[in-house]
């Protein structure tokens, strides 16, 4: 009988569970990256809005530089009452892109490589027992190149197809396949044969001396 779609839900649940352990150190090592990342971020942007602009003013006047000769009082003023916290702000912007940037690269590049990471034997054998035949199909359809180990992104395959309804295609495939082969080989006897072959069987009458 086929499996019940409640049974192919348990299955797929368990499926993700499995996933779920084999993802768990690479989940922690994300999510301590991801705090670092956040902490560094906040350090160095508070610097920049907070701590960067007067640090920069005190040191213009401690090496003696004299905007004010140079641009005039109008000028300075309007650099460091209008210009300069934007331009801080704009330096805040730039560094918070930075970050996103190469948080979103770390987290996709070790996604990827999770991705390829073996699936242990002993847990392909704990799990399999557990898994309807329907299942198992699918399991094998994501399996497509049999030269290299199933992996996690095997499995990660085979969890979203289970909610595609993989398993109705499957059946439908080989259902199509079924009538296909079954006319070709109900036709095969019908063929004419090659017209080669017919004249070669046709008989022929041969002069007698």
């Amino acid at each position: 009988m086929p499996a019940t779609p409640d049974r192919i839900r348990q299955d797929r649940r368990l499926i993700g569970q499995t996933l779920f352990k084999l993802s768990l150190t690479r989940l922690a090592i994300l999510a301590v990256g991801i705090v670092i990342a956040a902490g560094i971020w906040i350090y160095v942007a508070s610097w920049i809005l907070n701590d960067a602009s007067p640090w920069i003013q005190s040191l213009d006047q401690g090496v003696g530089l004299s905007w004010q000769h140079i641009l005039g009082p109008s000028a300075v003023s309007l650099l460091y009452g209008f210009i300069n916290p934007w331009l801080w702000r704009i330096l805040a912007l730039i560094w918070t892109l930075i970050v996103l940037y190469s948080l979103k690269t770390w987290i996709l590049s070790s996604l990827a490589s999770g991705r390829l990471y073996t699936v242990n034997s002993r847990v392909l054998a704990e799990l399999r027992p557990n898994l309807c035949e329907e299942v198992a199909d699918v399991l094998r359809w994501v399996w497509q190149d049999r030269s290299e180990p199933f992996t996690v992104g095997d499995l990660q395959r085979a969890h979203r197809e289970l909610r595609s309804n993989r398993i109705g295609k499957i059946a439908l495939t080989r259902a199509q396949s079924a009538i296909l082969d079954q006319g070709a080989v109900g036709d095969a006897g019908l063929e004419e044969p090659p017209r080669a072959a017919r004249r070669q069987a046709e008989p022929t009458l041969s002069r007698t001396r």
